[in-house]
């Protein structure tokens, strides 16, 4: 299979290459025995045998570029009752034509959390966005430039409307799961849209979302526990040398602190609430196990064969200042110290 590259320049230039490819003939498959031929009229924008990447007609005056598998994707989604009318929601690239004679493309990133990743999308909009317009990548973040040499970078945030099936299915898990909390039913605006305007892409102002801010620390709630982080500091660091860090003691202790707190399930998301209170309480009974907890995770680098915690091999004032670093680290994100 090939990688293609198709930078269309116009609405016509996507009308004249959806018209110019052959719709694939679908032999027999696993779904259907006898093959459906071109009744899916399913037209390749690039290498046939990535069938999925293709163009869709929308309407005469809407065509959509898509990477397959999304939401309103009626050939390929994972998602049930999609229909080609959700195709403009879903797709990365959709072109339109209006009365006028004027056109636009709208630009969309993947459909799911902040911290989701999805390397097919990015590919395709690399492949495929227009010419004149460049997708970028920036660390986890995702940008369109207008131009290519300093210009500004938009933010490509990603989206989080779903379909009204889905939100329903997904309501009952999201009230025990927070990772599943993203889902809204309201339109989010989160693609870029931008008309073709004097032989130029403009960037419609009211489109798009804005970058997530990055977490950082609670200072004022962190405040409240700073004796405390700093006393169970000091008594981990003196237990450490007595703690026998090894696989099976490992996961008993972490055993022992999870039916503390969660007795009748295997599993439940991690209360930051626990860590402080274990932090608080210097008699609490699992005060031994939340350190191995944090101990554990201070594995040397590159020695996972012979294992060696940080913890146990401190020898110098910069060997307590690199545990005193994860362990600072490893309380503001257990104990709940971040905030958006």
């Amino acid at each position: 299979m090939v990688l293609t590259f198709t930078n269309h320049t116009s609405f016509e230039s996507v009308v004249t290459h959806y018209e110019s490819i052959k719709p694939i003939n679908e032999r027999s498959c696993a779904e259907n025995l006898h093959g459906y031929g071109t009744s899916r009229n399913i037209r390749p924008i690039g290498d046939r045998s990535r069938k999925w990447e293709r163009i869709v007609k929308i309407s005469r005056n809407c065509y959509a570029l898509s990477d397959g598998h999304h939401r309103g994707d009626p050939m390929f989604s994972y998602y049930s009752k999609s229909t080609l009318g959700k195709m403009q929601y879903y797709a990365p690239i959709v072109w339109r034509r209006y009365m006028d004679g004027s056109f636009s493309v709208q630009i969309r990133n993947m459909t799911g959390p902040d911290h989701g990743c999805e390397p097919s999308r990015y590919s395709f909009l690399e492949r495929y966005v227009p010419r004149g317009l460049q997708f970028v990548r920036a660390s986890s973040r995702h940008y369109i430039t207008v131009g290519y040499d300093n210009e500004p970078k938009l933010f490509l945030a990603k989206g989080k409307t779903v379909t009204a099936q889905e939100y329903a299915h997904e309501k009952d898990f999201a009230s025990a799961h927070k990772m599943r909390l993203w889902r809204k039913r309201t339109d989010d605006n989160a693609a870029l849209l931008f008309h073709y305007v004097d032989n130029k892409w403009v960037h419609d102002k009211t489109t798009g979302g804005k970058p997530p801010q990055n977490p950082r620390v609670d200072k004022a709630l962190k405040a409240k526990y700073r004796d405390a982080i700093k006393k169970f500091f000091e008594w981990g660091m003196t237990m450490s040398p007595l703690i026998p860090l090894e696989r099976d003691y490992i996961m008993e202790r972490t055993d022992e602190l999870r039916k503390h707190f969660h007795p009748l399930t295997a599993y439940e998301a991690w209360n930051p609430e626990w860590s402080r209170e274990i932090l608080a309480d210097e008699n609490h009974p699992m005060r031994l196990q939340y350190w191995v907890y944090f101990a554990a995770q201070c594995q040397n680098e590159y020695n996972n064969w012979n294992k060696s915690y940080a913890v146990k091999e401190v020898e110098t004032k910069e060997d307590v200042n690199r545990v005193r670093s994860r362990y600072n680290s490893f309380v503001n994100n257990n104990a709940g110290f971040m905030k958006q």
